[in-house]
Order: structure tokens, then sequence, then C-alpha cells
């Protein structure tokens, strides 16, 4: 109802606009057709206007024509002439006098006709028009919800997923008996805190940041020797708006897929910059090799579902950021390294 509020709304001083200059050309004209009481002819002529139309637009058009009752929709519309045509005979007739006419061998009853049907055709298309106009907004409003309800689901199965995976990393403490676990619990919940509280919409890059720094520290718990982990970060706008959780779950794949922990020389390198507007990451991870990636895995319970962050990923861009998605995640890889290009809108 809002859609065809708003469009009526639009098509209701557009008809303020075509009455009055409509008026204004029926008191003319019969002023130079030397009508005897022109603004009685004017007005009258512009009763027989409104009785035309209205009904068109009001009725005939939405109850029967739109409806595929096309039989009803002409026997309506051949009963308002019926109506209708006698008494602008009558008007005509009696209060315009239109001596050319008659002079160049014209009928009366023909410019009736051709006037009654020009109205009613501005009517029948404007409420074409109008309900056009409404049908799309409704169905572009309901395209928009079913978006963002599938964005809150992937949101919603992306916060299980990382949750998942954090635990993980608490379990393979909790097995070696680190004295690390109370801290480890404390960095997670810290990032319960923001992932429940502060994810729901977009969130300044700082608290992204932030949030990234402490994911490195809880995977540092883990291990006695300092883990190949740097992130440089060149960007000077710190509360630029982005989407939430989608640089983490980067941050995890690379952390699964490099083999730090495992693989001497593993490393990960995670490069953010601004760009007129736009936050650029570049994720850059060593790979395992065959080797070493069953004991990596078996290190992790459960590291079989990792598939779910890039999938969802790539749909989460392809739904805020529809322009040029193949440009927004880009994936590379060789033997050796593995590389993600991502693209965040930051406006």
């Amino acid at each position: 109802m809002k859609y065809r509020k708003t469009a009526f709304n639009f098509a209701l001083y557009a008809q303020i606009v075509f009455w009055v200059v409509l008026f204004l050309f029926l008191l003319f004209s019969s002023m130079g057709a030397g009508a005897r009481r022109p603004l009685v002819a004017a007005s009258l002529l512009l009763l027989c206007h409104l009785f035309n139309f209205y009904p068109v637009f009001a009725w005939l058009t939405p109850r029967y024509f739109e409806k595929r009752r096309y039989a009803a929709f002409l026997s309506g519309l051949v009963l308002v002439f019926l109506v209708l045509t006698p008494f602008r005979h009558w008007v005509e007739s009696r209060f315009v006098h239109r001596p050319f006419l008659v002079l160049r061998g014209r009928s009366l009853s023909g410019l009736i006709l051709f006037s009654e049907l020009s109205v009613a055709g501005f009517a029948f298309l404007l409420r074409m028009a109008l309900d056009n106009f409404a049908s799309r907004q409704r169905a572009d409003e309901l395209e928009k919800s079913h978006l963002v309800a599938e964005l809150k689901f992937l949101k919603s199965q992306m916060n299980p997923h990382f949750l998942f995976n954090t635990i993980n990393n608490l379990y393979a403490l909790a097995l070696l008996g680190s004295e690390k676990t109370p801290e480890a619990l404390l960095r997670l919940s810290e990032l319960l805190r923001y992932l429940l509280y502060e994810c729901n919409h977009r969130v300044p890059f700082y608290k992204e940041l932030t949030a990234i720094e402490s994911y490195i520290a809880l995977l540092q718990l883990r291990y006695e020797e300092p883990l190949d982990i740097t992130v440089d970060t060149r960007v000077s706008t710190t509360d630029m708006p982005v989407e939430p959780m989608l640089l983490i779950p980067l941050l995890e794949n690379a952390f699964k897929h490099s083999g730090i922990g495992v693989t001497p020389g593993a490393f990960i390198r995670v490069q953010l910059r601004e760009d007129r507007g736009l936050l650029l990451g570049h994720f850059i991870n060593s790979r395992l090799d065959d080797r070493d990636r069953g004991e990596a895995r078996t290190s992790l319970p459960g590291d079989n579902h990792s598939g779910i962050g890039l999938q969802n990923i790539r749909k989460r861009l392809e739904m805020i950021q529809p322009y040029r998605c193949e440009e927004n995640l880009v994936i590379l890889h060789t033997p050796e390294v593995f590389e993600v290009f991502i693209k965040i809108q930051g406006k």
C-alpha cells in the first residue's frame, strides 16, 4: 500500500496541474469561440471531462481491465459515453457557439467523441502507468527484503563457523594443559562480544582490525615459538564503515592452509590499504605440502568445514557489492603460495 500511496501522491499533483491547465485552455477557447458565458461554459466542459476521466481512472481500469475482464471494461466505457454525450451536446449547444465547425463542414458529434476518447485514453494510460510503477516498486522492495534476509542468514552461518574454529583452538590448548587457556578464554570473550553485539551492521574499520589482532593473539597462544604472521595496515580513515566479518574468515583460511606451527618457514602476510573509499585486502600464505597436510588437519578437529568461509564471503560480496562482483574477491595460487585479494566498499 505504501508504494501505491507514493505513486498516487505524485499523481495527485500531476492531476491538479493537468486540470488547472485544461480549465484555462477551455476558458480561453470558449472565449475565442464566442461563447455567451465563457466561465460557465468552461466550468461545464471541465465537469464533463471530470465525469469521463475518473470513472475510467478509479473504477473501470483497476476493477475490470487489470483483472482481465475486458468485456465489462468496454461495457462500462460505453455506458459512460452514453450518459456523458447527451449532456456534452447540451452544454455545447446552450453555452458554446462554434461557427467554424459549420463553415469547415465538421461535425460537433465528431469533436465530442474525439475529446471523450482522448480524456478516457489519458485516464487509462495514467492509471496503468501508476499501477505499473507501484508494482515495480513493490517487487524491488520484496527483492531487497529477500536479499537482506539472505545476507542475515549468511552472517548467522558465518558466526557459528567462526566460533567453531575458535573453540578448536581452545580445545588444542586444553589438551596440552596449557597455562595460557585462561588468557585464551579472555581473548575469545572479546571476540564473541564483537561478534554478537557489533556485527549486526557495518562497523568502523578499526574495530575489525582490533578483532583481527585479537584473533592472531588467540592463535599465538597455542604455540611457544612466535608465528610468522604480519599485518601491514595503511588505512588513514580508521573509522571507515565496512561490512564486518569478511577479513577474519580470510585470516582463518590462511592459517588453516599455511602450515604455520607445522611446516618450518610457513608464513601469513596481510596487507590492508585504503584507496578512494575502498578497503583493499591482500592475504598471502604459504601452502602445506602433501606430507604435512594430514598432520595439520588432525590437530584441528572438524577442519573439513573450512570451505564455508570463502563461499560465504563471495556470496555476501555479491549481495552488498553487485557491481563488477567478479573483482571483489580474487583467488590466486601456486604450489608455494595462496593469495586472496578482497575489495570492500568503505562508504
